[in-house]
């Protein structure tokens, strides 16, 4: 398929961090073949983009997709009251199909939001790719290992993971990415989070983890092991630069510094991160001082309740100006890079910004909205004031996934209806 943007306002995201004004956009199959003036070369499919801005496609580097059937179920709870007392019962009612549903619900909701890539881990994973495949988003995707220090789990969940990833892996004309992802230090194994490294560095793939979310992990941590968890995983030898590490919360500056020196990827997820009163606040500052390549993901729809990454960045933005009462702590634009070039250089996707010779993942935005006017500036507009109704077109891997608003690769009120039928069985007590 080839595609012609024409006369649209284009906010690059490149190393100069240019915006285009009124430029043309051709994409060649899934790349960005030519950004130009007037450009003349003919396409499939042309799309006017007067009154329009580019924006690089926004990548979520953590949630768990089919979640979305649990959304409201268990709000406004303490953590350890909603997981064990609701969640963790109703999640044991699901089905391999409920499963794919779920996430076809995540992924609309991602692309009508300017999501256009995710990293994901749960269960029943190979449901969560066929809905990935159809509708057209990129994603990658893990199966979340856990084995509370059972060898015979551990056997079974690794052999999970790794056939998974062998088989989904490169799919869907190379939309899905695979990664190993050993749930957390405190319930994981070293053993497990060992053999998950290994076969990572053995495929070539990523490593997702969740790391120091809570404070009662961390106490857990040293109680155990007279650790806190990131200094447990760096003296297990877990620590890497393919590994992305979610949340981040409760760290000392000096595990900050082992987090820059490894090159792991940290996936700030700030509003589910206060919604789950974790107490702590991510120390992005110190992160980006000790060169930590910072990015932003939503969590699941349980503890979110939205996968929104236009209001992720916003959120993220302002928690750490109130943490720190300074107003120039984390900027829009650094906002932007987090969802954006970040997202892209941790899950090592060609994309990230509009450059000619990058994949094609971008999205529209109508700047003829009372709430994106006057455009006095874009990227302040975006991480500040935009939300999801302002994304007219979604285009990823070079092709149009959603066209003013009229998402075109799923029929949205089949899955409604399936998601409200499964929704109503999984959370009947």
């Amino acid at each position: 398929m080839s595609i012609l943007i024409k006369d649209v306002d284009a906010l690059t995201q490149n190393s100069r961090r240019d915006t285009l004004r009124g430029v043309d956009i051709l994409i060649e199959g899934n790349r960005i073949e030519k950004i130009g003036k007037k450009l003349k070369e003919k396409a499939e499919f042309k799309i006017d983009g007067k009154g329009k801005l580019a924006v690089p496609g926004l990548i979520n580097t953590h949630t768990h997709t089919a979640m979305t059937l649990f959304r409201g179920y268990a709000d406004d709870m303490r953590f350890w009251e909603a997981w064990p007392g609701k969640v963790w019962p109703a999640e044991k009612k699901v089905k391999a199909g409920d499963v794919r549903w779920g996430a076809m619900l995540g992924c609309i909701e991602m692309m009508r939001s300017g999501t256009t890539c995710f990293l994901d881990n749960y269960f029943f994973m190979e449901e969560t790719a066929r809905a990935v495949k159809d509708s057209g988003i990129r994603a990658n995707l893990a199966y979340g290992m856990i084995d509370l220090d059972d060898p015979t789990k551990r056997k079974k969940e690794l052999k999970i993971g790794e056939e998974f990833v062998k088989e989904f892996h490169g799919k869907a004309d190379g939309r899905i990415s695979c990664s190993f992802s050993p749930h957390a230090p405190y319930t994981c194994s070293g053993e497990l989070l060992l053999k998950a490294k290994e076969f990572s560095q053995k495929y070539g793939v990523l490593t997702q983890i969740h790391v120091s979310e809570t404070r009662k992990e961390v106490f857990d941590s040293i109680k155990e092991y007279g650790k806190r968890p990131v200094e447990y995983l760096d003296s297990i030898g877990f620590l890497n630069n393919r590994v992305v590490a979610a949340h981040c919360v409760w760290i000392t500056k000096r595990e900050v510094r082992m987090l820059g020196e490894k090159g792991v990827k940290v996936s700030y997820n700030p509003v589910s991160n206060m919604k789950l009163a974790s107490g702590g606040v991510a120390p992005i500052p110190q992160m980006l001082e000790s060169r930590v390549c910072v990015t932003f993901g939503t969590d699941g729809a349980v503890s979110n309740n939205s996968l929104s990454m236009l209001e992720t960045m916003k959120v993220g933005a302002l928690l750490q100006k109130a943490h720190l009462w300074d107003a120039r702590v984390l900027s829009a634009q650094q906002a932007l890079d987090f969802a954006t070039r970040n997202g892209a250089s941790a899950l090592c996707v060609n994309a990230g910004s509009i450059e000619e010779g990058k994949l094609a993942d971008l999205f529209l935005m109508n700047l003829d909205s009372s709430n994106m006017l006057p455009a006095n500036n874009y990227v302040s507009n975006i991480v500040y004031s935009s939300n999801p109704s302002n994304v007219s077109h979604s285009i990823i891997d070079g092709k149009l996934v959603m066209e003013e608003g009229r998402i075109l690769t799923i029929d949205e009120e089949k899955v409604f209806e399936n998601v409200r039928k499964i929704a109503e069985r999984l959370t009947r007590n």
